[in-house]
């Protein structure tokens, strides 16, 4: 993981093709995409603001930091921790953002230092999910937000599409996928509980996410971007929710005595229970 973590290339991978080349892993082109990440990411910030007002944040696995980026412009005071030095000179040079080169436990944060912890396709990658959700915990205020993007093993269409699912076939990548149930589960024993959880697609240029698709279907990937190119419409900008991914909220486990806080529902918002 580290060898495929380990520079720029993970964010310009200019092999990215099928499982069998060796090189589905990464993005095709994360940077020329941040709009449309950065959109995303401020969507997952509105609905951690509709449960507290933006204060001091922390993105575990920041990347080259555009949540951050989105975060700053929202109002929010980021910091962000980061393994790949690429992405981490990118978020603080081009940036100028404060992002730090160390994996969450190697940073001394003091415990209850930040309104809202974020990890944006994070966990997958991680070997101790546990450990990584427990610290995340521990400097998270008591009425802070923890917000999870992850893939979901347990919707529908990744159950019906088995080993053919994209997200399986990021090996040695992707180290564990969670469901809805298990993720929330995790949070569980952590001191945690879930308040709120939808699923998220991408929003991108259809040249973008024609080739998301073609790893894993050459084929179809080969005659969409034939289609695209040739109909003038590979950049238009298309958002497609396949539900095979999700983003959810937790807070920590209100301690005994404490009166319970009515949490705002916001407009649009899919909210569901634990068991989901």
């Amino acid at each position: 993981m580290t060898a495929l973590y380990g520079g720029g290339e993970y964010f310009r991978n200019r092999e990215f093709g099928s499982p069998q080349s060796g090189g589905y892993h990464g993005y095709k082109d994360y940077v020329s995409d941040r709009r449309h990440i950065e959109e995303k990411f401020s969507d997952v910030l509105s609905r951690v603001e509709s449960l507290r007002p933006p204060g001091d944040l922390l993105d575990v696995g920041a990347g080259p930091g555009f949540l951050m980026s989105a975060a700053r412009r929202r109002g929010w005071r980021p910091v962000g921790v980061d393994l790949n030095p690429w992405a981490v000179r990118y978020a603080t040079e081009t940036l100028s953002l404060d992002v730090r080169l160390n994996p969450l436990g190697a940073e001394p944060f003091e415990p209850s230092s930040f309104d809202a912890v974020t990890m944006m396709d994070l966990l997958e990658h991680t070997s101790s999910p546990a450990e990584v959700v427990a610290e995340a915990a521990r400097v998270l205020r008591r009425d802070g937000v923890l917000a999870v993007l992850t893939p979901d093993a347990g919707s529908p269409v990744s159950r019906a599409l088995g080993a053919h699912w994209p997200e399986v076939q990021r090996v040695p990548e992707h180290l564990v996928l969670f469901s809805v149930r298990g993720l929330a589960s995790l949070l569980h024993r952590c001191g945690l509980d879930v308040v709120a959880w939808h699923s998220i697609g991408k929003r991108s240029q259809l040249r973008t996410l024609v080739a998301d698709v073609s790893p894993v279907a050459p084929a179809l990937g080969r005659w969409l971007g034939r289609v695209a190119e040739h109909s003038r419409l590979a950049d238009l900008v298309v958002e497609i929710d396949p539900h095979t991914k999700f983003c959810l909220y937790a807070r920590h486990r209100p301690a005994p005595g404490d009166r319970a806080r009515r949490v705002p529902r916001r407009s649009g918002a899919r909210r569901r229970s634990e068991g989901g």
